[in-house]
């Protein structure tokens, strides 16, 4: 007879329920791994190549976005006395070195800053004080005393008298900032793992015994009396049978059913990422990009 103990006695749980914590162990791990790559080859250079192993080793420097932006250095105000500004019609091109440029309005040579930007004359700031009486039509040109030195900008000189407004001055800024700081880190994480083995072992037995008696052997017997002036005959008959039918049946049911539920969430940053984060986020630098300059060409009207 089917016996169930036995069956439920049979099953690995061991390799059944340690097999299904094993792959949430191996996919915690292949987690931290993705995570190991993700900072590593999205947030850094590659490392230095080992000339002997060929392989690289460690990582370079931090992945930066870079940008530039206009920030307001001096904000529009009315002059109180007459100011001289050179503004850049064109800004030429072969201009490499910006301390082999003079300045010149009129006759006279003059102190300035100059902003190139991919050869080009992008800016000019003046450090002299011009006359009171130099006119706007004065000529402006700059000289490259460097050798194959650069050609072709054209400059206007531009005069605001007292109660006019001075337009405001802006700097070219540029801020680098690291990938890593600008975007979610995954640290995924298992939260709780609930495993589920169901056995369900249905056993159904049937038993069935039938007894029949049939007349299936015959017997037949004769025998006579005589006495006393009479004859008798008797005659005996007899039939005997024996018939039996055994019928047995049994029906096993099995269901086995093994349900496992994980829960994974974004963990915390760890101590260590956290401190990284903390000095990339400190090195976050603006820079300024040449001198102020002016916002291009557009005539500011009096101050009222």
């Amino acid at each position: 007879m089917y016996n169930p103990a036995d069956e439920v006695s049979s099953i690995n749980f061991g390799s059944i329920i340690g097999g299904a914590l094993n792959a949430v162990v191996n996919a915690q791990k292949e987690s931290a791994q993705t995570t190991v790559n993700f900072v590593k080859n999205v947030g850094f250079k590659p490392g230095h190549i080992d000339k002997t192993t060929g392989r690289e080793v460690g990582v370079g420097d931090p992945v930066c976005v870079a940008f530039s932006y206009d920030k307001e250095v001096s904000p529009a105000r009315t002059a109180s006395e007459t100011q001289f500004f050179v503004t850049v019609v064109n800004g030429g091109e072969g201009y490499l070195n910006a301390d082999n440029l003079t300045l010149s309005i009129g006759d006279k040579s003059y102190k300035a800053e100059f902003t190139l930007s991919s050869g080009k004359i992008s800016g000019v700031t003046l450090l002299d004080n011009l006359p009171g009486d130099t006119a706007a039509n004065s000529g402006v040109k700059v000289e490259d005393s460097s050798e194959n030195g650069g050609s072709g900008a054209e400059l206007k000189l531009k005069v605001v008298n007292a109660g006019e407004t001075v337009p405001a001055l802006f700097q070219k800024m540029k801020i680098e900032v690291p990938i890593l700081t600008m975007m979610p880190i995954p640290f995924i994480r298992i939260d709780n793992t609930d495993i589920e083995f169901n056995v369900k072992i249905n056993s159904v037995s049937n038993s069935e015994s039938k007894d029949v008696s049939n007349s299936d052997v015959k017997s037949s017997s004769t025998f006579g009396y005589k006495g006393w002036g009479f004859k008798a005959d008797t005659t005996l008959n007899a039939s005997i049978s024996n018939q039996k039918s055994t019928t047995n049946s049994e029906n096993v049911k099995k269901d086995y059913s093994l349900n496992i539920k994980v829960h994974a969430v974004q963990d915390d940053i760890p101590a260590g990422m956290s401190r990284i984060l903390d000095i990339l986020e400190e090195n976050i630098s603006t820079k300024p990009i040449g001198q102020p300059v002016q916002k291009p060409a557009e005539e500011t009207p009096k101050a009222q």
